[in-house]
Parts: C-alpha cells; structure tokens; sequence
C-alpha cells in the first residue's frame, strides 16, 4: 500500500510541476493557457544573469472562464517582483497584488497596472548600495498564451 501511494505522488506530482530551462538567447517566455502544469519554473539567462520566471495557475480546476495567474520573475540572489493577472476570454481583465521583494537592496516607486486588453506590467526601481535599476516584469496575451519578459 506504502509503494502505490508513493508511486501515486511520484507520477501524479508530474501534473502539478514542471521546469523548463530555456536558451541562453531567449528573454521571455511562452505559457499555454489551454495546455499547462498547475506550475511552471523557467530559468533563462539576462545580461549574463540567470533569472527564473514561474507562472502559477491560481484557477487550474475552475470552472469559470476567467482565470488568475500569479506570475514572478526572481533574479538570481537580488529581487523578486510577483503579481497576478486575470484572464477571460484571451484579454487581461486585471493585474493586482503586487509584491516587491529584495533580498539584497529595497524597491521604490512600485507598480502594477494593466495597460490593455493584453498587457500588463509590474515595476520599480531597485537600488542596492550605490546601483540603481528599473526592473519590470511584463506579461502580454499573445495567442492564447501568457507571454513574460
């Protein structure tokens, strides 16, 4: 019984996660809004920097046709800004709850805004010691997937 339960969480926990390393080249990243994981990690590589994008489907098991997402975008040792878009009907509806984490440095003058039907964006500045940076995360609906850059 131990085996089956644990073989269960092995090949069922495959539905719920998924990472995805893309090239060195790309600088954002495609999520099929029809065909996903409940959870999806994508590290790819900017500036010379490894940043890990991950997309999160609040709504996978609803039945409504408007769906929340959590998108974040981390870089390595630095920053995270996370927040959520809704989704209906292939347009962004909503871009709310944004969070602005340093783990090194402080954010300031944050943001998040929907600008349209099908894009949003979070941002602020990052300052750590003497080096600023404005850092965005943008997420456009693009053929019925999210797109994050």
């Amino acid at each position: 019984m131990k085996k089956l339960v644990l073989s269960l969480s092995v090949f069922g926990g495959g539905f719920f996660l998924n990472g995805h390393d893309a090239l060195a080249s790309e600088t954002k990243v495609n999520y099929d809004l029809d065909n996903h994981q409940l959870l999806e990690t994508f590290t790819l590589e900017e500036q010379g920097e490894k940043v890990t994008i991950t997309i999160l489907d609040n709504s996978l098991f609803s039945r409504m046709p408007d769906k929340t997402y959590t998108v974040s975008k981390s870089k390595n040792n630095s920053w995270t800004i996370s927040y959520k878009v809704n989704v209906k009907k292939n347009k962004i509806t909503a871009a709310h709850s944004g969070q602005f984490t340093a783990i090194q440095g402080s954010f300031s003058n944050t943001s998040v805004k929907r600008h349209s039907d099908s894009l949003a964006i979070g941002k602020g500045v990052w300052k750590n010691r003497s080096y600023t940076s404005n850092v965005q995360v943008k997420t456009t609906v693009k053929n019925n997937s999210l797109v994050v850059e």
